[in-house]
Protein backbone atom coordinates (compact mmCIF):
# COMPACT_ATOMS: atom_id res chain seq x y z
CA UNK A 1 0.00 0.00 0.00
CA UNK A 2 2.72 2.32 0.93
CA UNK A 3 4.28 1.69 -2.63
CA UNK A 4 1.13 2.50 -4.12
CA UNK A 5 0.62 5.70 -2.65
CA UNK A 6 4.17 6.62 -3.48
CA UNK A 7 4.17 6.06 -7.07
CA UNK A 8 0.68 7.83 -6.98
CA UNK A 9 2.29 10.83 -5.58
CA UNK A 10 5.02 10.83 -8.06
CA UNK A 11 2.56 10.42 -11.02
CA UNK A 12 0.87 13.58 -9.71
CA UNK A 13 3.79 15.58 -9.54
CA UNK A 14 4.88 14.73 -12.42
CA UNK A 15 1.65 15.35 -14.47
CA UNK A 16 1.20 18.46 -12.71
CA UNK A 17 4.67 19.41 -13.72
CA UNK A 18 3.80 18.57 -17.93
CA UNK A 19 0.41 20.52 -17.38
CA UNK A 20 2.49 23.65 -16.45
CA UNK A 21 4.70 23.47 -18.93
CA UNK A 22 1.99 23.11 -21.60
CA UNK A 23 0.36 25.66 -20.09
CA UNK A 24 3.16 28.40 -20.18
CA UNK A 25 4.10 27.56 -23.28
CA UNK A 26 0.24 27.92 -25.10
CA UNK A 27 0.25 31.65 -23.54
CA UNK A 28 3.45 32.21 -25.14
CA UNK A 29 2.09 31.08 -28.39
CA UNK A 30 -1.41 33.35 -28.01
CA UNK A 31 1.04 36.55 -27.34
CA UNK A 32 2.85 36.16 -30.44
CA UNK A 33 -0.11 35.52 -32.31
CA UNK A 34 -2.28 38.60 -30.86
CA UNK A 35 0.27 40.77 -31.31
CA UNK A 36 0.48 39.74 -34.99
CA UNK A 37 -2.28 41.70 -36.44
CA UNK A 38 -0.69 41.57 -40.53
CA UNK A 39 -2.58 39.80 -43.18
CA UNK A 40 -1.57 36.67 -43.73
CA UNK A 41 0.76 36.53 -46.35
CA UNK A 42 -1.85 34.00 -49.03
CA UNK A 43 -5.27 35.78 -49.25
CA UNK A 44 -8.28 35.62 -51.81
CA UNK A 45 -7.60 39.78 -52.66
CA UNK A 46 -5.11 42.19 -51.81
CA UNK A 47 -5.34 45.44 -53.63
CA UNK A 48 -6.82 48.75 -53.98
CA UNK A 49 -10.25 50.05 -53.15
CA UNK A 50 -11.22 51.62 -56.86
CA UNK A 51 -15.59 51.63 -55.88
CA UNK A 52 -17.31 51.68 -52.59
CA UNK A 53 -20.92 51.36 -52.16
CA UNK A 54 -23.05 51.75 -48.99
CA UNK A 55 -26.38 50.25 -49.14
CA UNK A 56 -28.93 49.00 -46.24
CA UNK A 57 -25.89 48.51 -43.72
CA UNK A 58 -23.55 46.56 -46.35
CA UNK A 59 -20.88 47.78 -48.68
CA UNK A 60 -19.96 46.79 -51.90
CA UNK A 61 -16.33 46.98 -52.71
CA UNK A 62 -14.68 47.21 -56.01
CA UNK A 63 -10.82 45.78 -55.44
CA UNK A 64 -8.23 46.53 -57.96
CA UNK A 65 -5.50 43.68 -57.29
CA UNK A 66 -1.67 44.03 -57.18
CA UNK A 67 0.04 41.40 -59.28
CA UNK A 68 1.01 38.96 -57.07
CA UNK A 69 1.60 35.31 -56.64
CA UNK A 70 -0.16 35.16 -53.06
CA UNK A 71 -3.67 36.57 -54.11
CA UNK A 72 -6.49 34.26 -56.17
CA UNK A 73 -8.07 37.20 -57.77
CA UNK A 74 -6.86 40.48 -59.94
CA UNK A 75 -10.20 42.31 -58.85
CA UNK A 76 -12.66 41.24 -57.02
CA UNK A 77 -16.21 42.65 -55.55
CA UNK A 78 -16.74 41.56 -52.48
CA UNK A 79 -19.61 42.50 -50.53
CA UNK A 80 -19.14 43.83 -46.47
CA UNK A 81 -21.51 42.98 -44.13
CA UNK A 82 -21.81 44.61 -40.81
CA UNK A 83 -20.04 40.50 -39.32
CA UNK A 84 -17.47 41.27 -41.47
CA UNK A 85 -14.17 41.28 -38.90
CA UNK A 86 -12.95 43.97 -40.01
CA UNK A 87 -8.85 45.28 -38.75
CA UNK A 88 -7.01 48.46 -39.08
CA UNK A 89 -3.64 49.31 -39.55
CA UNK A 90 -2.96 49.44 -35.79
CA UNK A 91 -4.97 46.14 -35.49
CA UNK A 92 -7.63 47.05 -33.91
CA UNK A 93 -11.38 46.32 -35.37
CA UNK A 94 -12.34 49.37 -37.34
CA UNK A 95 -16.24 49.52 -38.44
CA UNK A 96 -17.67 49.52 -42.22
CA UNK A 97 -17.69 53.71 -42.62
CA UNK A 98 -13.93 53.69 -42.22
CA UNK A 99 -13.67 52.11 -45.68
CA UNK A 100 -12.29 54.65 -47.99
CA UNK A 101 -11.40 54.36 -51.71
CA UNK A 102 -7.77 54.38 -52.84
CA UNK A 103 -7.14 52.45 -49.32
CA UNK A 104 -4.73 49.07 -49.33
CA UNK A 105 -6.60 46.08 -48.29
CA UNK A 106 -6.66 42.05 -47.96
CA UNK A 107 -9.46 40.05 -48.24
CA UNK A 108 -10.48 36.62 -47.21
CA UNK A 109 -13.14 35.88 -48.95
CA UNK A 110 -16.14 32.84 -47.51
CA UNK A 111 -15.97 29.40 -49.43
CA UNK A 112 -13.56 31.27 -51.65
CA UNK A 113 -15.23 33.10 -53.83
CA UNK A 114 -16.14 32.23 -57.17
CA UNK A 115 -14.42 33.34 -60.30
CA UNK A 116 -10.94 33.07 -62.08
CA UNK A 117 -9.51 36.01 -62.61
CA UNK A 118 -12.37 38.02 -61.49
CA UNK A 119 -13.52 37.40 -57.86
CA UNK A 120 -17.02 37.55 -56.23
CA UNK A 121 -17.33 37.06 -52.87
CA UNK A 122 -18.75 37.75 -49.26
CA UNK A 123 -15.67 38.49 -47.10
CA UNK A 124 -15.14 37.25 -44.30
CA UNK A 125 -12.22 39.17 -42.81
CA UNK A 126 -10.26 42.14 -43.86
CA UNK A 127 -6.97 43.91 -43.26
CA UNK A 128 -6.35 47.63 -44.22
CA UNK A 129 -3.11 47.68 -44.90
CA UNK A 130 -0.28 50.59 -45.66
CA UNK A 131 -0.41 52.41 -48.44
CA UNK A 132 3.07 50.94 -50.67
Amino acid sequence: MKYIYQGLLAFCFLASLCLTGCQASTSANTATTESNTLAPQRVDIRGSIIRSQYDQGQVMLEVEGFPSQNSRYNRAYVLVEPITQIIGIDGQSISLSELRQGQNVAILLRGGGNGNLLGIGVARKLWVEENF
